[in-house]
């Protein structure tokens, strides 16, 4: 699926701000301060429904506003889609796809798959792993809604494990699995 268009009302740092994207890549350039990285963070949160800057999503309403509104206009292989969200503080979100309400945007198959990288997002390189594989995972959940389940069943077998080995005084203390399995059993 692709974006065609954005549409942000009182957004940020934009009133009333319109942006139309070409088929190829799109470029979007200018001085510090004039609201390139607000547009990005509209696009993440028309196609998502959350932030991708923020957890405190008052602040993405403009100042002296009291509610935001950001619309994206997509295709996809079975034609035009148009996804909402509206965000009053202190009230739940109106998301729509296609005029329909629904309660998740990460829930909906017809929407533009989107990752930002911020650079405020250094943590994701200088962080530790654990970081870069919660990114990954979100970036798949999002290509493959489906192995969502999966992941989740592996983090849980991933606990029980570590668990198991803080119950057995860490693995290093052990020279073979037989030997960690005996000690377990006693």
């Amino acid at each position: 699926m692709r974006v065609l268009a954005l549409t942000a009302r009182d957004f940020r740092c934009y009133e009333n701000a319109r942006a139309a994207f070409g088929d190829g890549l799109t470029v979007i350039m200018g001085p510090n301060g004039a609201g390139k990285t607000n547009l990005l963070e509209a696009l993440y949160f028309g196609c998502t429904g959350r932030s991708c800057r923020t957890n405190n999503e008052r602040e993405v309403v403009r100042f002296g506003s009291g509610t935001t509104r950001v619309v994206v206009d997509a295709v996809g292989e079975d034609g035009p889609h148009e996804l909402s969200v509206g965000f009053e503080p202190g009230q739940p979100k109106r998301m729509r796809v296609d005029g329909a309400n629904v309660e998740r945007m990460l829930d909906v198959s017809d929407r533009p798959l989107v990752s930002v990288f911020l650079p405020d997002r250094l943590e994701l390189i200088k962080g530790a792993p654990s970081l870069r594989r919660a990114h990954l995972d979100q970036f798949v959940a999002a290509l493959w809604p489906a192995r969502t389940a999966a992941r989740r069943v592996y983090a849980q077998a991933l606990a029980q494990r570590n668990a198991l080995i803080s119950r057995l005084g860490g693995i290093d203390r052990f020279t073979s699995v037989a030997d960690a399995v005996e000690s377990f059993q006693h």
